[in-house]
């Protein structure tokens, strides 16, 4: 049995939905899940995907239900986190996701450079051509499996694709934050 956690930010979906009731489905549960959908839904935040993000991480979620939020959660009207249950044998139709494994499996092989120090001075003692109109020298799409893998760690993430029904969603935590709850500088 794995426990999950998803933050719900006043205001949005999973807030106005109460998923004890209703489970937690994607937004866009047709749409074709791939490796490159699954990047776009974590490195830009995509919710239009087949998949749903969850953080093995209390805190995380925590910082999502608090930060997502329309507005300031209070006493009166507190963000959410949901604690959700798994159980190994998965539910029907659900499959869990680490977004980790499944990013770093599709990137390209180490640069010869790296393994073979002669071969790496070499090229570093030529002259060679960089490519023109790139700040940061990186293609898009490996930027982004960067930002993806960086993102996923951060936050301890896990995607599911699926319905997750409600029998497990097992709390419905209530948050709220001040910005006068912080330290003063």
């Amino acid at each position: 049995m794995a426990t999950f956690y998803k933050g719900a930010g006043v205001g949005t979906h999973w807030h106005a939905n109460d998923s004890r009731k209703t489970g937690f489905s994607a937004r866009a549960p047709e749409t074709t899940p791939t490796t490159e959908t699954l990047i776009d839904h974590i490195s830009k935040s995509t919710a239009n995907s087949p998949y749903i993000s969850l953080t093995r991480s209390y805190a995380v979620a925590w910082h999502y239900a608090v930060f997502s939020s329309k507005r300031e959660p209070t006493t009166d009207i507190p963000a959410y986190i949901y604690e959700i249950e798994i159980d190994d044998s998965l539910p029907h139709g659900l499959n869990l996701f680490d977004p980790v494994k499944e990013v770093v499996h599709i990137l390209p092989q180490p640069l010869k450079g790296i393994v073979d120090l002669e071969y790496m001075e070499n090229l570093l003692n030529s002259q060679t051509p960089q490519p023109s109109n790139q700040e940061s020298g990186l293609s898009s799409q490996v930027e982004l499996q960067l930002i993806a893998l960086t993102f996923a760690q951060r936050d301890a993430e896990m995607l599911v694709r699926g319905y997750i029904p409600p029998f497990c969603i097992k709390h419905r935590f209530e948050v709220e934050f001040s910005l006068l709850d912080l330290p003063q500088s």
